[in-house]
């Protein structure tokens, strides 16, 4: 059986013009439904439409963003805001108070269990919190995944020689990391020694911006498609990690939740909120009804 994604506009109350996101980045959900978005200089938390807090913003303060572009909210309490201009991944409490910096330096892979100090910063561009105090930062200048330790030190490159461009990270309970590669345009998933355990071609093009899970189904959001994917349906073998359906997002899509108009923009993250699949633009927020449809 085969499962598609069946979606229709969400109706709601009418977008407050207070929620207009500047440039939105990345959008991640806490497990109690608040939506976490990153905006040009800041990151908001919404809950039943209205922006709960604030982290971040312009100027010299320590708490301060120069180019904030991924958040994982983990489960509310601890915020992580990956911050590609100062090389560093920011940690939040709830309450938005800055905890620590943690810097991404440039790690050279083939020197990583020597942890020489580098003099020069990474470019962290996705981050993902995984188990046991793990934390995974996609680099850019290097095109690999750093895994951190609890006390922010980096002990193990994930990915060195398979990944070119990773964009975008999704962790599970299992340990698995899954990583959206643009260059690629793959998705590769790596267990929790760091070892490749699976890579899935992707049938869309274009930077990749979001990955969700639900159940068995994952979304792939590319600028222009959404692409949905049974990733654990006869895992190893040929139909494993099949496509299921496409969403094109080069028409004007209706059912808006934050910020007003139709005119066509760009996918900037995807997420699964209970039955609604949720996705960023760069000044609004969709939001639409998905329901399984039994296919024979």
């Amino acid at each position: 059986m085969v499962v598609l994604l069946a979606l229709s506009a969400c109706t709601g109350p009418p977008p407050a013009p207070d929620t207009l996101f500047q440039d939105a980045r990345a959008l991640a959900v806490t497990p109690d439904g608040t939506l976490w978005v990153v905006d040009a200089d800041a990151v908001l938390a919404f809950r039943d439409t209205s922006v709960i807090r604030r982290i971040g913003g312009v100027g010299t303060g320590d708490d301060a963003f120069l180019d904030p572009v991924d958040v994982d909210p983990t489960n509310g309490q601890t915020i992580y805001v990956a911050d590609r201009a100062a090389g560093a991944i920011l940690q939040f409490t709830a309450e938005g108070r800055l905890v620590r910096s943690i810097s991404v330096p440039d790690v050279d892979p083939a020197d990583v269990v020597r942890q020489r100090p580098s003099s020069r910063l990474g470019q962290p561009v996705a981050v993902a919190a995984g188990t046991g105090g793990a934390l995974y930062v996609a680099e850019a200048g290097r095109g690999h995944v750093l895994e951190f330790d609890s006390q922010g030190s980096v002990v193990r490159v994930i990915g060195a020689g398979l990944l070119r461009e990773p964009t975008a990270l999704l962790t599970m309970e299992n340990g698995t990391l899954w990583v959206a590669d643009s260059a690629r345009e793959d998705l590769q998933a790596f267990d929790s020694f760091g070892t490749p355990s699976m890579v899935i071609d992707l049938a869309i093009h274009g930077r990749l911006v979001g990955l969700a899970i639900r159940g068995r189904e994952m979304v792939v959001a590319a600028e222009r498609t959404i692409q949905t994917l049974d990733v654990f349906d006869a895992c190893g073998q040929s139909d494993c990690g099949r496509a299921l359906a496409h969403l094109e997002g080069n028409e004007p899509v209706r059912g808006s939740l934050y910020g007003g108009g139709f005119q066509i923009e760009p996918y900037r993250g995807v997420e699964f909120v209970g039955a609604r699949l949720l996705e960023l633009r760069p000044t609004r927020l969709n939001g639409y009804i998905v329901g399984p449809i039994p296919v024979d």
